[in-house]
């Protein structure tokens, strides 16, 4: 590949937010004819490097002995890349330009990681340059949920990999987790503010979970992704975590504390939409 060469298509900087629907859209848009996002949906490699709390991600806890503990081939992969972030770019742009089998060229690839949410406007300026010196316009896109429903959601996840579904055990982790003041990843006005630095809000995609599962937002999205709108699989449930456990009040009411600039900031990001609706469990526990 020779650097600074135009390479058609675009690569889609999936920001988060976890359990807002990345995953599903994952697979949506990985199993079209004119996509590829290679082997994994989370790389892991740019909070890997610059996130002091996602170090773990660099570490290679390996004992020939153990073999649990040997390094799968992804795994490698995301070490070479973290190790050399010049080789991520190298690998999308060859993901747009390779072969397939599949009819037609690929026009869209990309990398959704969640906890890229944490990154600085700094390093998503990085990686806003180094595609730009190919030729491939990076598409940052960011879906947010109502923050309340999203901690339930995200803490009912855990349980659920635990093999724990009991509702006093929900309520129970959920409110040691609430303790504990509002997780890495829940800061919506700090992944805007660094998108808004890096990119310019207008030239990102900014939507909801509550509304990622229709027509007219999937349509939208296609459209700044700079692709064919193709009816995705609307039934396919991914990582889904639902429950019928009541929480109490006054653990909604510790989580509206908490949550409240967010709703907040994606009301001055999204002043069209109408998040006392699509958001009523943050909107009525953070007034």
């Amino acid at each position: 590949m020779t650097e600074g060469q135009a390479t058609p298509g675009v690569f889609l900087l999936g920001v988060g937010a976890q359990k807002a629907g990345t995953s599903w859209l994952h697979q949506q848009l990985h199993s079209r004819p004119d996509a590829d996002f290679g082997v994994l949906k989370e790389y892991h490699v740019h909070d890997a490097r610059t996130v002091p709390e996602l170090a773990r991600f660099r570490r290679l806890d390996v004992d020939i002995r153990r073999p649990g503990s040997w390094i799968q081939p992804r795994s490698w992969l995301r070490q070479w890349f973290i190790r050399k972030p010049q080789r991520y770019v190298d690998y999308f742009t060859w993901l747009l330009q390779r072969p397939r089998l599949r009819s037609g060229p690929v026009r869209l690839t990309g990398d959704i990681t969640p906890s890229y949410a944490l990154l600085s406007a700094a390093t998503l300026g990085e990686i806003r340059d180094a595609f730009a010196q190919r030729g491939i316009p990076v598409r940052p896109v960011f879906l947010m949920r109502d923050p309340i429903e999203r901690l339930i959601s995200s803490q009912r996840m855990k349980l659920r990999k635990q093999g724990l579904r009991d509702a006093a055990t929900e309520v129970a982790t959920l409110r040691q987790r609430v303790t504990k003041g509002r997780g890495l990843r829940s800061d919506y006005g700090q992944t805007l503010d660094a998108l808004d630095q890096a990119f310019g809000l207008e030239h990102c995609f900014v939507g909801l979970f509550e509304t990622l599962f229709t027509t007219p937002t999937y349509s939208e999205l296609c459209h700044f992704l700079g692709i064919p709108y193709q009816e995705p699989a609307w039934g396919e449930k991914v990582n889904v975590s639902a429950t019928k456990t009541v929480i109490p009040d006054d653990l909604l009411a510790e989580m509206g504390r908490q949550h409240a600039d967010n709703l907040k900031r994606a009301e001055q990001a999204l002043p069209n939409l109408d998040l006392q609706r699509l958001w009523p469990t943050t909107s009525r526990w953070c007034r």
